[in-house]
């Protein structure tokens, strides 16, 4: 019955350990999944008497990593941008601008490690973004509050801007799955306002967790040890 019990024990053991090797020596170049996150932006360039405020960046991804360093990824994102206007005196006058952005980010991606599950990068690329709409809301001009405003005419239809960033992950909770950790920065390279004497800039840092799946088939690593 001991004998029984060892070679139970043994057989998993064995199995764990196969899994484990082929899971560092192998993996799928290509990845899916959801990612959502905690946006903070404000406007640059011209902009005065303006502050970071908070908005939602949520969509999806999609990567592909070669066998070496290299890889690459595309997003198709709801983003939130814009920024808190306040006056500095004894009247106040404040609001908050929002601008939501359909927006697709392309990133090109070096991985600091060739193979196992965790394979942190490093990555840039250019971002594109269609306006959807905008508004300004929690106004109040001369001490007194004013309805939200629609200002979408106010703000063109397309920024391009440049990204760049950190992403972290590690094993998920199935076969080929995993957690992400994504920090970046982006800003616009367009001018934003539809008023031809001003230029202003997007300016965002975006945090996001990501939960990838991998799809596609499955390639051994040329670099395992």
């Amino acid at each position: 019955m001991a004998i029984q019990t060892l070679f139970r024990y043994g057989c998993v053991g064995a199995v764990f350990y196969l899994l484990l090797f082929a899971t560092a020596s192998a993996q799928q170049r290509f990845s899916a999944g959801p990612r959502v996150g905690l946006t903070y932006s404000t406007f640059a360039g011209d902009a005065q008497n303006f502050s970071s405020k908070p908005g939602i960046s949520a969509g999806a991804f999609l990567m592909y990593s070669s066998l070496n360093h290299f890889g690459i990824s595309g997003d198709v994102l709801y983003s939130q941008r814009g920024a808190k206007y306040n006056v500095p005196g004894p009247v106040v006058n404040s609001d908050k601008r929002t601008v939501n952005y359909l927006e697709i980010p392309i990133a090109l991606r070096y991985f600091l490690t060739l193979k196992g599950n965790f394979r942190p990068n490093v990555y840039f690329g250019p971002a594109l973004a269609f306006k959807l709409n905008a508004k300004q809301s929690s106004i109040i001009e001369n001490g007194r509050a004013q309805a939200t405003r629609d200002i979408s005419s106010e703000f063109r239809p397309v920024d391009l801007g440049v990204l760049a960033g950190f992403q972290l992950n590690w094993p998920g909770l199935g076969t080929a799955q995993r957690f992400l950790i994504d920090a970046r920065y982006t800003y616009g390279l367009s001018d934003i306002t539809t008023n031809n004497n001003l230029r202003i800039n997007n300016s965002a840092f975006t945090l996001s967790l990501g939960y990838g799946f991998g799809v596609g088939p499955v390639y051994r690593s040329r670099y395992r040890k």
